[in-house]
């Protein structure tokens, strides 16, 4: 008991004075660390994230720490200085791979780091500075443990500095949940730049208590939605004015929606509409989604970026340089989810500065707000001005959420999971009733979608209107047999590998047979619909939808929580602790290092939009 607690006391010591070191290692961030002239809160803000983010980081260690207490003093402080001393490499080194390339240490880096070859390459002299700093940091621990072994320091001492870290953490975290609630920008876009930082966010629950009050959010939204502004050190989109000779008869754009929607089931007995719908378009048989989740899948669409922009996007306020193309050439707008387009925030990223957006769509279920989407489109056609072109969005959601109601919809997909029981489904489930479910709901949808068309057809608009037909993401019904449902769990194809028919007035309608993706939906239609004469690359990631390349393509796609660079023949996933996964396509571990030149490509796809 004595060895315990004379290492208990030591440990509380050593790591407090670690978690010193570690928040002035954390001072190099702070370049990148804008802040407005008179925001005094962002100041605040910034100091108590310092003390709080980085002191969590030595009290994680601590804890860690904490089943070796029983072991010989000397022992256990060296285990503890070998702990600390990589938590305080990595943040060097991560300092500077921010510093290069705008985003944090993963698993990508290390590869190429420790694959050798030309990718990324050291010199004799970075290597001397590295070891010297390797070697300031090692003989600075050694100080701390010394320091912490002094009997001046008192239980008072450690237990206040410990406080102290704790209300900082608590106070960081209080204030970007109410600015992230009332829509303030400028805290918010810090978040990217601290290493593995996943702040706090709570508008549901303070409007709930009433602490912030929804009209005045929601009239904050519209006014912070109008601001044209590019935080300085973050998101620089598009990287150069767009320049644009429109044409004298601008044509309409209408994109149309299904949320989870498997290639599969694209064409066939679910959807007779679409089918005929595609049968006079262009449709492309290898296309991917930037994401296997709402949020990547429609903001890789529209940003033709990859989706780990997203946050930075979010935060900075700029919407798509389409959409503010279109906006600058007086288009019409209708935006019409059946789900709510702040949950993700697409109010405040693609539908930014729409006026009047809806956010919400009234409705009792999917079901009955994918009916009220397709009147209100229909609606709008009939009363819009007629003298100026319009664009149209429309996300169909009752497929996501299986709403089907057998009373009022037709079920001759048969047998269907009549109700919903995710606790059933484990690898030996039959699939074959829920895919079933999802079959009969999509064919309400497809429905609907056929209203949409057939409006469009009525009015005379078939001839002007470029008809956009895809969706976010695919939807696994176990297709991989490793129990995978849904969405958002994986990287496979079932999953990414989505519809898309364009019907293009004036393109005779047929197959394209090689790989393409949502990256390259915007492009195309800047440079060939709109009169675009900026470089793509100035506002994109992605290629002409209708020019095949030479080369394999390696596509960065998008979760909420990892992302993985999709090769033909192989899945690099990173998760955002750094660990990086290599598999085949179906989910089948690679035994082989990672394509050295798709990580290369990924880097500076993934940091090309950050100043």
């Amino acid at each position: 008991m004595v060895r315990v607690r004379a290492n208990q006391r030591w440990t509380l010591r050593f790591w407090l004075l670690s978690a010193a070191l570690f928040m002035l290692i954390g001072l190099i961030y702070w370049p990148w660390l804008k802040i407005p002239p008179g925001n005094h809160l962002a100041a605040l803000y910034l100091v108590l994230t310092q003390i709080g983010w980085f002191g969590l980081f030595a009290i994680a260690s601590m804890l860690i720490t904490l089943p070796l207490l029983v072991l010989p003093r000397l022992l256990f402080r060296l285990l503890c200085t070998v702990l600390g001393l990589a938590i305080a490499v990595l943040l060097a080194v991560d300092t500077q791979v921010f510093e290069q390339f705008r985003f944090h240490l993963n698993g990508f880096v290390f590869t190429l780091f420790f694959s050798g070859g030309d990718t990324i390459e050291f010199s004799w002299l970075t290597w001397l500075i590295a070891i010297t700093v390797a070697v300031l940091l090692a003989a600075a621990l050694g100080v701390i443990g010394w320091l912490a072994a002094r009997p001046q320091f008192s239980r008072r001492m450690t237990g206040g500095g410990y406080a102290i870290i704790l209300l900082a953490l608590i106070g960081s975290q209080s204030i970007h949940a109410w600015e992230d609630a009332n829509y303030h920008r400028v805290i918010p876009n810090y978040s990217d730049t601290f290493p593995l930082y996943y702040p706090l966010t709570a508008k549901d629950t303070l409007i709930r208590w009433g602490l912030v009050d929804a009209a005045k959010v929601e009239a904050e939204r519209r006014r912070a939605s109008k601001l044209d502004h590019i935080p300085d050190g973050h998101f620089h989109y598009p990287l150069s004015a767009i320049a644009a000779a429109p044409p004298a008869k601008p044509m309409n754009i209408l994109f149309v929606m299904i949320d989870a929607w498997r290639f599969d089931d694209a064409i066939g007995a679910a959807t007779p509409h679409i089918s005929d719908f595609a049968r006079q378009s262009l449709r492309f048989m290898q296309h991917e989604s930037g994401g296997n989740s709402t949020q990547a899948g429609i903001f890789s669409l529209f940003y033709s970026i990859p989706a780990t922009y997203f946050t930075a996007a979010k935060s900075s306020g700029r919407r798509p340089a389409m959409m503010q193309l279109l906006a600058d050439n007086r288009y019409q707008f209708a935006i019409l989810g059946s789900a709510a387009l702040d949950h993700p925030p697409f109010d405040r990223t693609v539908f930014s500065g729409i006026e009047n957006l809806r956010v919400t769509t009234p409705g009792k279920d999917q079901a009955t707000r994918d009916r009220r989407i397709t009147d209100d489109f229909k609606q709008f056609l009939d009363s819009r001005d007629a003298g100026r072109p319009f664009f149209g969005f429309l996300f169909y959601d009752a497929v996501h959420g299986y709403d089907l109601h057998p009373d009022t919809m037709q079920t001759p997909f048969r047998p269907y999971w009549e109700r919903v029981d995710h606790i059933m489904l484990d690898n030996a489930f039959d699939p074959t009733p829920y895919h079933n479910r999802y079959r009969n709901v999509l064919l309400y949808d497809d429905a609907l979608i056929g209203e949409v068309l057939a409006k469009l057809k009525q009015q005379g608009l078939d001839d002007n209107t470029i008809v956009v037909v895809t969706t976010d993401h695919g939807e696994e019904f176990n297709d991989n047999h490793q129990n995978y449902w849904g969405h958002g769990s994986n990287f496979s194809q079932t999953q990414v590998h989505v519809p898309l028919f364009i019907r293009w007035p004036g393109m005779a309608a047929r197959d394209i047979d090689y790989r393409t993706s949502h990256l390259d939906v915007i492009p195309t239609l800047m440079t060939r619909a709109l009169g675009v004469t900026t470089p793509m690359r100035d506002y994109s990631v992605g290629r002409d939808l209708l020019t095949p390349d030479s080369q394999p393509r390696h596509l960065i796609v998008g979760s909420y929580y990892n992302y993985a660079i999709v090769s033909p023949n192989e899945l690099d996933v990173v998760t955002p602790d750094g660990m990086q996964t290599n598999l085949t396509p179906t989910l089948q571990p690679l035994g082989r290092p990672a394509n050295k030149e798709a990580l290369r490509q990924a880097m500076e796809e993934m940091s090309r939009f950050y100043r």
